[in-house]
């Protein structure tokens, strides 16, 4: 259900299966222990997430907010069309990307003189 994988100092959480009410802690308690760890971002990979009961979204934001709270980010990426649907239905707005690799490269900075 859960595999979890460095990437020098961002956590790869891979989701597979379901995502609903009856996993949910489980899911809650790896992220918890990634904050525990100071791991401060993070990319839940959702390439493998056949399903996500809709009303768990809201929940999902609430780790996201958690998590910039405390000076971290967490990103989605890779999720499929029928997934991207229900997190749009549901009012999730937060940028996602296409892939882990485009979600681990948006955490690079910016360099400086690029833009001036």
């Amino acid at each position: 259900m859960f595999e979890l994988q460095h990437l020098n100092d961002i956590l790869v959480m891979k989701v597979s299966g379901e995502l609903g009410f009856r996993n949910v802690r489980q899911f809650d308690s790896v992220l918890n222990l990634a904050l525990r760890d100071d791991i401060g971002r993070v990319v839940l990979d959702f390439s493998s997430l056949a399903h996500i009961d809709y009303k768990l979204v809201p929940h999902l934001l609430e780790r996201m907010i958690e998590i910039q709270c405390q000076g971290g980010q967490l990103k989605l990426a890779g999720m499929s069309e029928y997934v991207l649907n229900i997190l749009k239905a549901m009012g999730f707005e937060e940028e996602m990307y296409p892939s882990v690799a485009d979600a681990v490269i948006s955490f690079a900075p910016v360099g400086q003189d690029k833009w001036q």
